[in-house]
């Protein structure tokens, strides 16, 4: 493959995006070193498979769930400690991601992803949380709602997939996802970006609004581009179409409390495609729509974020708010 064809790989995944109007990936991690100092990592191994979370504060628990191609610390540099003074905040690698791993074998579905965050989240005594999940983080907490509705207690999506589109995912997660491709391009990419490419691709995620100070120093450019978490990231958003159909039937089933908040000038997953039917398909699921706003809402109007998880709180189950 040409040099051109890796850069422009390259530039897809560290700019965290994929084919609009569709999911696809929050911005960049942050390293792992760098969340609040009063966070404790730790890792469970549940079903065999490493699970890393790290929990800070008190009060009732908050299960934050990141998008693709990023990692726990993505929720921690805004979301996490804004929650951290009035909940008990526990922020998740999704596995094949951070340091989370995988079930032999890889490609882990967004239902397997749940199971295994249900799991570790056991193994820790936290039951019934809030589940808050941005993007394809949000199509993992929606398949655990789906799956086992009694084990949370209020579901939050932030700009998050929930319906089938039309089109794919790109060239890139194509490329990536092939066991013939994929390997060679996965050990390329990481060679190709730099810092001055990430800061200037890391704007079109943040696009219309600007990346907030301190945001590219608490990435972990490392971790994202290592080659297995570039090809489980696009095994996983491949599969993710397909892995949403036949979970829509159930979602007029859901009853716990539900709050949706989308941008309107999100190019990575539309409003319209994605919030704006789920709203109408659960009767008691409030939308909140955010003009102006673009994929990043847990970190450039986080207050919003935080407004959604406050709402849940005092929503009764199955009652329209």
């Amino acid at each position: 493959m040409s040099r051109r064809a890796f850069l422009a790989a390259g530039a897809a995944l560290a700019a965290c995006q994929t084919a609009p109007p569709m999911s696809a990936a929050p911005g960049l991690a942050p390293s792992l070193g760098t969340a609040s100092a009063s966070a404790v990592s730790s890792t469970v191994t549940v079903d065999g498979v490493p699970m890393h979370l790290s929990r800070t504060g008190r009060g009732r628990p908050v299960c934050l769930i990141h998008g693709a191609s990023g990692n726990l610390n993505d929720m921690t540099f805004r979301l996490g400690p804004a929650l951290a003074d009035r909940f008990e905040v526990i922020a998740i690698d999704r596995p094949g991601h951070g340091w989370s791993g995988v079930p032999s074998g890889g490609s882990v579905s967004i239902n397997a992803q749940a199971a295994l965050i249900r799991g570790a989240l056991d193994q820790l005594g936290i039951e019934r949380p809030i589940v808050v999940g941005h993007s394809y983080g949000g199509a993992v907490a929606l398949a655990w709602a789906v799956d086992a509705p009694g084990t949370m207690s209020a579901l939050v999506l932030l700009a998050a997939p929930s319906q089938v589109w039309e089109g794919g995912l790109g060239l890139t997660n194509d490329l990536l996802a092939s066991p013939v491709t994929g390997p060679p391009l996965a050990h390329a990419i990481p060679h190709l970006v730099t810092r001055g490419f990430a800061d200037r691709t890391l704007r079109s995620v943040f696009d219309p609004q600007e990346v907030p100070a301190g945001y590219l120093d608490h990435l972990g450019l490392d971790l994202v581009l290592r080659p297995e978490s570039l090809r489980e990231n696009a095994r996983q958003l491949v599969a993710l179409k397909e892995e949403l159909r036949p979970m829509i039937p159930s979602y007029p089933d859901l009853s716990m409390p539900i709050r949706l908040v989308h941008g309107d000038a999100d190019r990575t997953v539309g409003l319209d495609i994605h919030s704006a039917p789920f709203a109408r398909q659960v009767p008691q699921a409030g939308l909140t729509r955010l003009p102006g706003i673009g994929h990043m809402i847990h970190q450039v109007a986080t207050a919003r974020a935080i407004e959604a998880v406050d709402a849940v709180t005092r929503q009764p189950s199955g009652i329209r708010p």
